[in-house]
């Protein structure tokens, strides 16, 4: 479980969060909207420990990790995996040596048990013929895809999506959509998207969150925030319609 309680954050002397508050359940997936600039890039790297708060808390899984250890903040850190915009894979690595990386990162040595991670993750992602081709053979939703196998290759318990579909062509945005919704289906993590793509919300989290210059002026469910009377989300709504 997330805990997020009063969190404000400033960077360089600017106020960047004002007094987010929400919970997410473990298994709850959550949505995080809101225009460029609004802080959702700031809040994330907070719950990744790496924007502290002026004010504030983030508690996960019961562990406040601005006011734990180093040893415990290590911890929580390594149950998170993000799948970055444009996947950020290594050029210079094949499709297997990309998804191993974080198993090694992380001191593992046992090379069957690496080859089975690596295939299982790949074949979640519909990849499992591209062990041996490096990025730059593959197509823009295709190393996406690549991406979501390394995110899932040590079984996080949390996966962070920073805008997903964005830059992709309908056809291969609905190929990406479809592997984060089995994840969804498969309950291997509690997801945590950014997105600007408001048809997909609804099948990527249970819960919204919407954030506009800064501030929180929703948390609740996707199926209130249709029908939200707030003049900013209806704003938002039309000008992305």
């Amino acid at each position: 479980m997330i805990a997020v309680k009063g969190l404000r954050i400033s960077l360089a002397g600017t106020e960047i969060l004002k007094r987010i508050d929400f919970v997410l359940p473990f298994g709850e997936n959550l949505v995080i909207l809101g225009k460029s600039g609004s802080g959702k890039t700031v809040l994330i790297k907070s719950l990744l420990g790496i924007y502290p708060p002026d004010e504030g808390s983030i508690v996960i899984d019961g562990i406040d990790i601005y006011a734990c250890s180093k040893e415990e903040l290590d911890s929580v850190k390594k149950r998170f995996a993000m799948v970055f915009q444009h996947a950020a894979l290594l050029d210079s690595f094949t499709v297997f040596q990309n998804v191993a990386l974080p198993l090694y990162e992380r001191g593992e040595k046992n090379e069957s048990f690496i080859m089975q991670r690596v295939q299982e993750c790949l074949q979640l992602v519909g990849l499992e013929h591209t062990l041996k081709q490096y990025p730059a053979e593959l197509s823009g939703g295709m190393r996406k895809r690549i991406g979501i196998a390394r995110a899932m290759v040590y079984q996080p318990d949390y996966l962070i999506f920073d805008e997903p579909v964005s830059g992709l062509d309908p056809i291969t945005a609905d190929e990406t959509l479809y592997y984060m919704t089995q994840i969804i289906k498969n309950n291997s993590a509690t997801m945590i998207t950014i997105t600007h793509d408001l048809s997909t919300i609804g099948q990527l989290g249970q819960k919204v969150l919407f954030i506009n210059n800064g501030e929180q002026i929703y948390y609740d469910k996707f199926s209130n925030l249709i029908s939200s009377d707030n003049a900013i989300i209806r704003k938002y709504f039309s000008a992305e319609a």
